[in-house]
């Protein structure tokens, strides 16, 4: 069906005729099947004139609106919200880094050793218990009655090492002890101090479980020595530190070993605990602590002794990281000694020996 209205010049009729078609006959069934009334075709047929009235261009917006209208428009493309501004994350705390000992796995060096040893001894009788000879500590080595009244021995000595260090630890090494002098208040004061042997060469081995030093060629005999002195001097030198430790770690070694003292064999039972007191890019500083105890028994059909003791002493050692080496080793100790001799006509005899012991070493360069 066709509407009659007048057109604008240059609309055609079948442009108007398509026009109604598509633009107005949705809104005019809606509102008539709504109204039913003369009145609602009048309003449309004043909605058609006025909308044709205008020119073409015109139309096509108005087009354009209508349908948009009548379909309920372009989906609504919504704004996207917002991009928050991030926080920035909070700073992660700062990853602790411990600081452990590494050390080469050879290390050589050679140090100058002094020992200071005073030595108190007391002999009692069972029968009455009361002190009758007593032999103690002076530095003046002044002489009361028949008795000296000081025993003071010094001893020197200097030692080379050249070791091999596992990452235990654990040390095999070769050396040799030099110009070893023995110095007692009971010599002459005027005799002049010889080394008491031209040079003495060791081989050692030290692990959680072992400490031994040996002499090279080994002595046919091992009681009372000077070799000894000088091989104990020696080996306190040997410090095992493994790898991977840090400041507060402990760690231990326990060993036997066997020395020989007045003709009788002891077995020395010794637990060592080190601890690492320090550390930082130059030095590593640990203290060693050891306790031991001593027993033995010797003698013959006539003259039968045993012995019995303990020992305590702490050492502070101060070695290079860089390269391993001992700089400083400083302690003292005690070693308190109760021997009994006993023979078939004489009344027993018991002595009680305190030796006190300071040590001192430094490393020179050679």
């Amino acid at each position: 069906m066709h509407l009659g209205v007048p057109t604008e010049p240059g609309l055609q009729a079948g442009d108007i005729r398509a026009f109604s078609v598509r633009f107005l006959f949705p809104f005019l069934c809606a509102d008539a099947l709504a109204q039913n009334s003369v009145t609602t075709r009048a309003r449309v047929s004043r909605v058609v004139h006025a909308v044709v009235t205008h020119r073409w261009t015109a139309c096509t917006g108005l087009i354009g609106l209508a349908m948009a209208a009548a379909c309920g428009g372009p989906a609504l493309t919504p704004s996207p919200a917002p991009t928050p501004t991030p926080l920035p994350d909070a700073p992660a705390p700062p990853v602790r880094v411990v600081a452990r000992v590494s050390l080469p796995s050879r290390i050589a060096g050679t140090w100058q050793v002094n020992t200071v040893a005073r030595i108190t001894a007391t002999e009692t009788r069972p029968a009455d218990s009361r002190p009758s000879v007593t032999v103690r500590t002076d530095p003046r080595g002044e002489s009361r009655g028949d008795l000296r009244a000081e025993q003071r021995i010094e001893s020197r000595a200097l030692v080379s090492w050249s070791m091999d260090r596992t990452p235990i630890g654990a040390l095999r090494a070769t050396g040799q002890v030099d110009s070893f002098t023995v110095r007692s208040t009971l010599d002459n004061p005027e005799s002049p101090t010889r080394p008491a042997f031209a040079l003495l060469l060791l081989d050692a081995m030290l692990d959680s479980v072992s400490a031994r030093v040996v002499t090279r060629p080994l002595l046919a005999n091992e009681c009372d020595r000077p070799e000894l002195g000088a091989v104990a001097l020696a080996k306190d030198l040997l410090i095992r530190i493994p790898d991977g430790v840090a400041v507060g770690d402990r760690w231990r070694d326990s060993t036997v070993s066997l020395v020989c003292r007045t003709g009788v064999p002891i077995t020395v039972h010794t637990s060592t605990q080190y601890q690492l007191e320090r550390l930082d890019d130059n030095r590593a500083i640990v203290v060693r602590t050891s306790a031991a105890t001593l027993e033995g028994k010797g003698g013959s059909a006539f003259r039968a002794l045993e012995l019995s003791g303990t020992s305590t002493g702490t050492q502070r050692a101060d070695v290079r990281r860089a390269t391993g080496v001992l700089e400083k080793l400083e302690g003292t100790s005690t070693l308190t000694l109760q021997v009994s001799e006993r023979s078939p006509a004489g009344v027993p005899r018991v002595q009680q020996v305190v030796q006190r012991i300071e040590l001192k070493a430094e490393r020179v360069a050679r």
